[in-house]
């Protein structure tokens, strides 16, 4: 049995109004047709019911069809509408079209077979149109409550990994007696995977809060020498375990005030821990040196930021990374072809650290020829040379294995 369709007819002529009728029955139509004189109460109409084809007549004695349109889509009303008017004019049709009128027919073409098919097709693509839209938002639903999901999970994973990390640190200490150097071995192996796993954790945390808008920042003048020369000496001795150099390069003609940002100082100490980190973890021979810039001006030489920046560069003699690998490098879950490459989220994170920060990051590299990472972020050195580069001991930023 073919379904009754719900069809309004706006216009002031009641022998058009018939006319449309009249076509739509012969046609066989199965409907339930309703009729406006004018504008204002076909609005009324549609507030009563949800239509399932709207026949519209251009001329009406309040306003035009082409405004009521304009107005209907502005409020998000999808229901299709067929224009029909007396003049064949071509302007008015692209204008109606762009308006959001689903198609448009001369009164003097007006037939049960045109008629009939016009309105069929616009119901079909207005159905199929829902359709899609109630599948994205599905989608989009199941989305959150997985990202929801991860995010509990996530969370409540981190206390345990937490508390184990203490534990072993006691451990360690010998705080309940002395350990044999094979126990030390092994507890000192426990540690590392632990703290790995605490820190894939503590990303996965940080990146849904950042893509939910749950991140709240704290933004303040922060100079990133301090934070910047905490971080070397963090992980310098990761660096000696693999027989690898790590400097600190600061731009002698940069005076202090000129590296100075404002930002969260705990965000930007992960970005850069994070970056440093990845160079340690990706290179097995030769040096880590870091570049601090500080500019009152753009460079031409570095076109990330035309404003007055701080350029930031961590350069590394390891392996390098594809081009086919660099397309996606900053993108979420993206991962290498290394072997070493972790969860795809740490450069993901980096990407959106340096985004809430107003700035850029971008890479070069080259296979077997090392990588350099270049982060600019915006200068504060009008607000002056206070630094706030304090560190929290209660954030796991320590990325003694990157993701």
């Amino acid at each position: 049995m073919e379904e009754t369709l719900k069809i309004l007819v706006v216009d002031d002529d009641a022998v058009d109004r018939m006319a449309v009728r009249r076509s739509l029955t012969m046609a066989e139509v199965e409907m339930s047709l309703s009729e406006a004189v004018d504008c204002s109460t076909a609005i009324a109409e549609l507030k009563k019911i949800d239509f399932d084809c709207i026949f519209l007549d251009y001329r009406l004695p309040d306003r035009d069809g082409l405004s009521l349109i304009e107005e209907l889509r502005h409020d998000n009303v999808r229901t299709p509408i067929i224009v029909l008017t007396g003049q064949g004019d071509e302007q008015i049709a692209v204008d109606l079209m762009k308006a959001g009128a689903t198609d448009y027919l001369p009164k003097s073409k007006v037939s049960p077979d045109r008629l009939s098919r016009i309105l069929r097709n616009a119901v079909r693509l207005y159905r199929l149109e829902q359709e899609a839209e109630a599948a994205k938002q599905e989608q989009e639903q199941l989305s959150r409550q997985r990202e929801d999901f991860v995010y509990r999970l996530t969370h409540d994973l981190r206390t345990p990994l937490v508390a184990a990390d203490r534990m072993l640190t006691l451990f360690k200490q010998e705080a309940f007696g002395e350990i044999s150097p094979d126990m030390m071995e092994a507890i000192a192996m426990m540690v590392h995977s632990n703290q790995s796993l605490l820190h894939m954790v503590n990303s996965i945390l940080e990146v849904y809060r950042h893509d939910a808008g749950h991140k709240t920042l704290s933004f303040f003048p922060c100079d990133l020498q301090p934070i910047l020369k905490a971080i070397v000496t963090e992980l310098t001795p990761l660096a000696e375990e693999k027989g690898l150099s790590m400097t600190l390069h600061i731009d002698s003609e940069g005076t202090g005030h000129l590296m100075t940002v404002v930002g969260d100082c705990l965000e930007l100490r992960r970005l850069f821990a994070n970056l440093i980190g990845n160079a340690i973890k990706f290179t097995d021979t030769g040096s880590i040196d870091l570049y601090v810039t500080g500019s009152s001006g753009g460079d031409p030489q570095h076109t990330l930021l035309d404003t007055p920046w701080v350029m930031v560069q961590v350069k590394d003699t390891g392996s390098g990374i594809s081009l086919e690998d660099q397309e996606s490098l900053f993108e979420r879950f993206r991962q290498g072809e290394s072997k070493r490459s972790g969860s795809g989220l740490g450069l993901y994170l980096s990407r959106r650290i340096v985004e809430a920060h107003q700035g850029a990051i971008a890479a070069q590299s080259e296979p077997g020829k090392g990588s350099i990472f270049t982060v600019c972020l915006p200068s504060a050195h009008e607000i002056g040379t206070e630094s706030c580069a304090a560190i929290d001991d209660d954030v796991e930023t320590s990325p003694s294995s990157p993701l």
